[in-house]
């Protein structure tokens, strides 16, 4: 499997603004009675999908390919007045990312007006009440509709060729009603990598003995996780969603998914489990109207199966919408039961109908059938998409004055819930790059930054000039509210003997401490001198004057973003070196940088990107140290399908590091240090994916970087690790590192549940900033835990590098029950194993690159295995020795 470094377009949000301000006038002619002829006959011209594809939306064994869908929805657009396209940019993996416009003609004529409209109600500070009250009677509401995120979903993308070409060709009471009364911005796929991915392998091994299903992630990186991408905004795709949102500021939003085939056969809301206090109620209830208006339409065409109160959370911003319902509009998800390998009928194994069939409140009448195929997906899709856009329709002045413009209105003049007056970010940080970072997502997603002229006081606290406030009376008070401060998840059930509801994987969403940026929460009012931060950019950097013969540039080592340095050295083959312990104000880990001509080139540039400044010093420092070994060659062993694999492939290619992922063949080597100097196991890579991996007769070649590599290649990766090389073993993979090299430790906290659970949370420890994998790291900062355990030393030979605290509070932000459990337990181990290193991770300090605050510790590891120890002499003498 190739190893690519794409551009990851952090720019892609004002790109994408850009790329949809121009649209396009659509032709003159109206909807409705008096329709002019020419647009008559070309609206008659528009194929159906059944002759443009050559089978009907839902037939067995059929999906239309992405390409093709792309190509019907020009076609359309085309040849209906009533449907634009605009391809807004390309994907991950360079496919199209496009967005189909339907409404009437006269509202695609005056589109710009309508889009004004929007904002204007979006920012109350521009917009009266009663002037919100005309607009909202003069727009429409944008109705913003998702076929598919998740690729394996694929009924949803079949169903909206039906849709549109119903909307673009129908003349009726109903599609008036939808045309004139709102404008349908459709997204044919929020991921059409996958499409491209899952569909086209399907198609391929069609009439084949190979499986059917695609085996690896169905988005480059993120794979499931790619509608869990709403606080970093990581992916190109959740940054373009980003900026369609901003753009058209829809009224209500519908996400289709499908879910798993043993339940109810559709869920519309309302929604189960609990809410943040940051949700606005306008929207909870809207959403829960619209899901009922759904269940009746359902109910109407005898469609049965159809559930509501079920377990998507608004707690946090992994389900169901990320940062749409923070701004007012309604989320309308809708989850239809899956049939076999996509397109295949499911039948009951035992003969009984499919799905729960006690009636009740929450399931009126039960799904009687043994039988459900991918027709009755998109059937079921039609029907509940056609009653959101009915709804949406009949309600659009109360959508547009009620959230829309109220939404922001009641934050702007009350603030948020808890009373919090404002969160300052102190202009004394750590890590200058962590800070850009916090703050350009605050940007990117409407927030108000504000910048002290001088320095205050804040509840009792003195804050230098330079120090970002972002108060909490603004249209996105909640938002921030919601991203910037700590969590308490609540123990809630809905019995006594119930479980817990809790979220997926997060019970918290605090960025400053998954960044490690200080940030305050203040609660009372203070007066500082302050001024609107316009753009966020990375802290101005220059490069010092260059040092004398015996000098050298030094970096310091806090922040995350010195990797990126690092990696721009390492890619220049500039020499590099770390100080094992403190000098002159500098901490243990400093990098040191012989002061050549080409070593200034690459540090001014680099620096510049991340805002961490390089320093000389005329004498390079007398201390002991490593220095790292050029070009280090660091594999990836991710796992087929393995979502934290994926992950770790973006941050590994965003951060420039220079990695391949691991292949079964690597393994027919004599040794894999022939390819390798550092090797990672992403968080659940087990001793099966490597042994067994894909099978080879349901497989064929193009996967057969995942087969599996036997005992002897289990043992291959062993010897890599007793022959000098190292190992780094993530969350759910450490165990599979014991098993390989029957390292000295135990889980530490029990299997079950009801003794002990996060959630997905923050809990503080305690670092070793002594030890090499900890160089950088502060005393003390939480850590990210989710579905892994901690660790007990049970022998020697293992170093903790952390460890939870023995006493005082565990939980920093999220859920824990069980903090007895942990408490003093290791984390990160670093072990000698032969002649090589392993260092595990318990917690999971990768996980979809959120908790970028212990990324040091990962980086800290892969680079100082393979370094070779070098005296204070040797350091000394730096400049001498690499002049030129």
């Amino acid at each position: 499997m190739p190893k690519t470094r794409p551009s990851i377009l952090y720019g892609a949000c004002a790109a994408l603004l850009a790329l949809v301000a121009a649209t396009a006038s659509a032709p003159t002619a109206t909807a409705g009675p008096g329709l002019l002829p020419s647009a008559a006959a070309a609206r008659a011209a528009i194929p159906t999908p059944e002759k443009h594809f050559g089978f009907k939306m839902g037939a067995e064994g059929k999906l239309a390919a992405y390409p093709d869908v792309l190509r019907y929805m020009k076609l359309i657009a085309e040849r209906s007045d009533r449907v634009d396209y605009k391809a807004v940019g390309p994907t991950t993996m360079g496919n199209e990312y496009g967005t189909v416009l339907i409404s009437s003609p006269a509202n695609l004529r005056r589109l710009d007006r309508l889009v004004e409209i929007n904002q204007k109600l979006a920012d109350p500070r521009r917009t009266s009440p009663e002037e919100a009250r005309r607009l909202a009677a003069e727009g429409v509401p944008f109705y913003h509709l998702e076929a598919t995120i998740h690729s394996s979903e694929v009924g949803n993308g079949q169903a909206i060729n039906d849709i549109v070409h119903r909307l673009a060709t129908e003349d009726s009471d109903f599609t008036r009603k939808i045309l004139n009364n709102s404008v349908v911005v459709l997204v044919p796929s929020q991921n059409p990598d996958g499409q491209h991915l899952i569909i086209d392998h399907f198609n391929r091994t069609a009439g084949t003995s190979l499986a059917r299903t695609y085996p690896d992630l169905y988005h480059k990186y993120t794979g499931h996780d790619d509608n869990r991408d709403w606080t970093m905004f990581t992916q190109v795709e959740a940054q373009y969603r980003l900026g369609l949102i901003k753009k058209y500021r829809p009224a209500m939003v519908h996400i289709m998914h499908q879910k798993g085939n043993s339940g109810s056969r559709i869920f519309v809301p309302p929604y189960g489990g609990i809410t943040s206090e940051n949700v606005p109620a306008n929207m909870s209830s809207s959403v829960a109207a619209i899901g009922q208006h759904a269940a009746r339409a359902l109910a109407a065409e005898g469609k049965t199966g159809v559930g509501s109160g079920d377990y998507h959370i608004f707690w946090t911003l992994e389900q169901p919408g990320g940062y749409f319902p923070f701004t007012g509009a309604g989320i309308y998800l809708t989850e239809i039961a899956s049939v076999t390998d996509y397109a295949y009928p499911q039948v009951s194994r035992d003969g009984r109908p499919l799905g729960p069939q006690q009636a009740r409140m929450n399931l009126i009448e039960p799904y009687r059938s043994t039988t459900w195929t991918l027709a009755d997906i998109v059937d079921y899709a039609k029907t509940a998409t056609y009653a959101g856009m009915e709804y949406t329709a009949d309600n659009g002045d109360k959508l547009l004055y009620d959230n829309l413009f109220a939404v922001p209105q009641e934050y702007l003049t009350k603030g948020v819930p808890s009373g919090t007056y404002a969160f300052v970010v102190d202009a004394k940080q750590r890590d200058p790059y962590a800070t850009y970072e916090l703050l350009q997502r605050l940007e990117w997603t409407d927030v108000e930054i504000e910048r002290a002229r001088s320095a205050f006081v804040a509840d009792g606290k003195r804050y230098e000039a330079g120090s970002h406030v972002i108060r909490m009376k603004q249209p996105r008070g909640n938002w921030a509210h919601q991203v910037l401060g700590t969590d308490k998840y609540p123990e809630v059930r809905d019995c006594g003997e119930c479980p817990v509801l809790l979220p997926y994987a997060e019970a918290t969403t605090s960025l400053p401490l998954q960044l490690g940026v200080s940030v305050t929460e203040v609660m009372t009012p203070f007066q500082a001198q302050l001024e609107r931060v316009g753009s966020v950019r990375p802290a101005p950097v220059t490069m010092p004057r260059a040092p004398g013969g015996k000098g050298a540039y030094l970096v310091r080592p806090e922040s995350y973003g010195t990797v990126q340095i690092v990696s721009a050295l390492q890619d220049a083959n500039v020499t590099t070196f770390r100080a094992a312990a403190a000098f002159d104000g500098y901490p243990a880990g400093t990098y040191v940088v012989p002061a050549t001509g080409q070593a200034r080139n690459v540090l001014a540039t680099a620096s510049a990107k991340v805002g961490i400044p390089v320093t000389a010093v005329d004498r390079a420092p007398a201390v002991a140290g490593v220095q790292l070994k050029p070009r280090t060659r660091v594999g990836l062993l991710r796992g087929v399908g393995n979502m934290p694999g994926g992950w770790d492939m973006w941050q590994f290619d965003e951060y420039g590091v220079n990695y391949d992922v691991v292949e079964a063949q690597d393994f027919t080597r004599k040794s894999l240090s022939e390819l390798y100097d550092t090797i990672v196991i992403s968080s659940g890579v087990s001793q099966e994916d490597i042994v067994e991996g894909l099978d080879p007769a349901r497989y064929d070649e193009r996967y057969s970087w995942a087969y599996g590599v036997g005992e002897q290649g289990w043992a291959k990766l062993a010897q890599f690790v007793r022959d000098g090389g190292t190992l780094l073993a993530i969350g759910g993979s450490v165990e599979t590192a014991q098993e390989l090299l029957d390292l000295p430790i135990k889980p530490g906290v029990p299997d079950d549940e009801d003794q002990f659970t996060t959630g997905g949370s923050l809990l503080h420890q305690t670092f070793d900033a002594d030890n090499p994998v900890a160089w950088g790291m502060p005393e003390s900062w939480p850590v990210w835990l989710y579905n892994t355990s901690s660790w007990e030393l049970t022998g020697d030979g293992g170093e903790v590098v952390s460890s939870y605290p023995a006493e005082g509070e565990v939980l920093a932000s999220g859920y824990l029950r069980g903090a007895e459990h942990i408490r003093g337990d290791a984390n990160v181990v670093s072990f000698t194993v032969g002649k090589g290193q392993v260092v595990t991770y318990g917690s999971e300090i990768t996980f979809r690159t959120l908790p970028r605050s212990q990324f040091n510790l990962l980086y800290n590891a892969m680079y100082h295995g393979p370094a070779a120890a070098v005296d204070a002499n040797t350091m000394a003498q730096l400049k001498s020795r690499f002049a030129g």
